[in-house]
């Protein structure tokens, strides 16, 4: 049996994300970036949709390679978010995630999230659907995000090598839940 995780979902502040990145703000510039010869900054206008159980999850994302920025345009998210892996030596297999440290964010149209490399991250719409601006790396020759594919699936893995997804549930016998 999984453990359950508790994590109270916040409204977003700059003081309270700044351990997982920065928030866009007036005379502030964020920067997007990717490591030298690993794709390109790519934006892209994506529509998350509401999962059956929205408060419920057992993956998480990571990328090392460049930062990414979440801005609402329609609806709301909730961002989750934990710190980078202090043991990316070890492999995908062993990074660590520090549960205790895990944090929600409700993140409105207008907001922006810009996320450190390395940090773990997920999103789930709110309403029924979000859509959203997608500040992040693509290669030549990638098309748009398809979130149906990569967020919450078994095809997660295999969807973009640069992207390291973890299971959660199967890995560490944990699940997420988000106290709405």
């Amino acid at each position: 049996m999984e453990e359950t995780i508790k994590v109270k979902v916040e409204p977003i502040t700059a003081e309270a994300f700044r351990p997982f990145g920065r928030m866009l703000e007036d005379k502030e510039p964020v920067f997007p970036e990717v490591d030298p010869g690993e794709g390109r900054v790519a934006i892209e206008l994506l529509t998350l949709k509401r999962p059956e159980n929205p408060r419920r999850l057992s993956q998480m994302a990571v990328h090392f390679s460049y930062n990414q920025t979440f801005i609402p345009v329609r609806g709301s998210m909730a961002l989750i978010v934990a710190p980078a892996p202090r043991n990316r030596e070890q492999g995908h297999e062993r990074f660590e995630v520090a549960y205790e440290k895990l944090a929600a964010f409700i993140v409105e149209p207008g907001q922006a999230a810009f996320i450190d490399k390395g940090t773990w991250h997920n999103v789930v719409a709110l309403g029924a659907e979000c859509q959203f601006i997608n500040v992040t790396r693509k290669n030549p020759g990638e098309g748009t995000t398809d979130l149906e594919t990569e967020v919450g699936t078994e095809k997660a893995p295999g969807a973009r090598p640069y992207i390291e997804f973890l299971d959660l549930k199967k890995r560490d016998r944990r699940v997420i839940e988000l106290e709405l």
